[in-house]
């Protein structure tokens, strides 16, 4: 028979084993905390670091411009039974037209492209025999016409032009005339003085802000110009690519600039 040994000597020794696993323990978890602490607060300080307060602003500018050249066109038509008849019409209306243009002012040289054609027109006759309908297409007539543009850099001339061709209708003359379109020759000229003045604005109002916020204007990081809006005098209209009003002899010219700036 095993007989279990209580001797007080042996208890010791447990005790102390005991004593000594929870003392590793107990430094293991400190040294894991201290490494929590050490890892986290290197973590804020990351923050601390790369976070910068910074202040983004637009600056706006506008200017009124005028536009400088002006097109629209016109076509006459006539109609004729044969092709020999058709042409001599066209040929006499064309007179008229001409004459017309020069009573308005318009050279030679601002009249473009121009285009002389004739199209085969049908007619559909329906016929009852028999009590069967039936219907066919068959010649009617010859319709000639003769298109041009007009182009010029005199605006009030195009557009009184536009309103006074019609006056050949009294003549028995078919005639269209198109709405004038109205452009600006070379806008890129306006482009720089518009960037100065809306970089001017957006950094005044950059400045106002800092100071009411009690802070100090820092650098500028990043600078946005947005897109070229041109629209009629007075209106507000804008599109993500850019607005082109061409049905105004006075326009506005107007675009937006983003400054970043940081803060300090």
């Amino acid at each position: 028979m095993t007989i279990l040994s209580t001797h007080p000597k042996n208890r010791k020794g447990e005790k102390i084993k005991k004593i000594t696993v929870v003392a590793a323990v107990s430094i293991v978890i400190a040294i894991a905390i201290v490494g929590s602490a050490f890892c986290l607060s290197r973590f804020m300080l990351k923050i601390e670091q790369t976070t910068e307060k910074n202040i983004t602003v637009k600056g706006v500018a506008t200017r009124e411009i005028t536009s400088d050249i002006a097109s629209f066109t016109c076509r006459i038509t006539c109609n004729h039974l044969d092709l020999a008849g058709g042409y001599q019409e066209l040929e006499r209306i064309t007179a008229i037209f001409n004459k017309k243009l020069e009573e308005l002012g318009i050279t030679p040289n601002e009249v473009d492209d121009i285009s002389v054609s004739y199209d085969r027109m049908e007619k559909t006759i329906t016929a009852t025999e028999k009590g069967r309908t039936t219907t066919r297409s068959v010649f009617s007539h010859y319709q000639f016409s003769r298109s041009c543009r007009i182009v010029t850099r005199d605006v009030q001339k195009a557009a009184l032009a536009v309103v006074q061709l019609y006056a050949l209708s009294t003549q028995k003359i078919d005639i269209y005339v198109s709405n004038p379109v109205f452009l600006i020759s070379n806008p890129e000229q306006y482009k720089l003085e518009l960037v100065d003045q809306a970089s001017k604005a957006a950094y005044k109002r950059a400045h106002t802000v800092a100071e009411t916020a009690g802070s100090k204007l820092g650098k500028l990081r990043v600078a946005r110009q947005g897109v070229i809006q041109i629209t009629r005098v007075g209106s507000n209209d804008s599109s993500d690519y850019g607005t082109y009003d061409t049905s105004s002899i006075k326009k506005e010219m107007r675009m937006v600039v983003t400054l970043d700036f940081a803060l300090e």
